[in-house]
């Protein structure tokens, strides 16, 4: 039951994501938050090294989230400290990056939309940070998208701001913008040459 409520939320995030967010309102609680994070991470977590054993390395044109790109960068010393393969790796630090950002996501955008003067709780912060990276969840994992999912989030932050916490599109739009504009510098810096050292 889980399962099905959470995927279909995923399709309702990415397809209708002005109403989805409008209906998040009235719905309360971390844990179905959570849940649908936790359930969701799979999907890079096993689908990344599957695409890096195919010859795709975990870069900014390749993936959508820095836990993606740090646990390809890792995984090779982790193998040679345990002799387990870098591919088991790069799965299990993609999951834990990913989910251990969990705190940390929901806590900078409610500062953010305290400073833009949002109206949301930290609860609704919380399905700003959390439910906007659906797209790079689902899709951040295929080769040459990572890049278009993560600015595909970036739209969903800027509907998830304006719908949860009643921010007006202009401060938003501009807030969203440089914070993709130090993820790309940030991704390409590390994420692109990390993805050069030789495996």
């Amino acid at each position: 039951m889980f399962l099905v409520t959470d995927f279909r939320k995923t399709w309702q995030i990415i397809a209708y994501p002005r109403q989805t967010f409008a209906d998040e309102k009235k719905i309360s609680g971390y844990w179905p938050i959570l849940r649908w994070f936790l359930l969701l991470n799979m999907i890079p977590a096993l689908l990344t090294p599957l695409v890096s054993w195919f010859g795709f390395p975990a870069n900014v044109i390749h993936s959508g989230t820095n836990a993606q790109m740090g646990a390809y960068l890792y995984a090779p010393i982790f193998e040679a400290i345990t002799g387990i393969s870098r591919y088991f790796w790069v799965g299990l630090l993609t999951y834990l990056l990913n989910v251990l950002k969990f705190p940390l996501i929901g806590l900078i955008y409610h500062i953010i939309a305290k400073l833009l003067r949002g109206s949301g709780s930290l609860l609704d912060s919380f399905k700003v940070g959390i439910y906007a990276v659906a797209p790079t969840l689902v899709f951040g994992w295929i080769p040459y998208f990572g890049l278009i999912s993560g600015l595909w989030a970036g739209y969903l932050y800027v509907v998830a701001l304006n719908s949860l916490h009643e921010i007006p599109l202009g401060p938003a739009i501009a807030v969203i913008n440089f914070f993709i504009g130090v993820q790309v510098v940030w991704a390409f810096t590390f994420g692109w040459f990390g993805s050069i050292t030789p495996w």
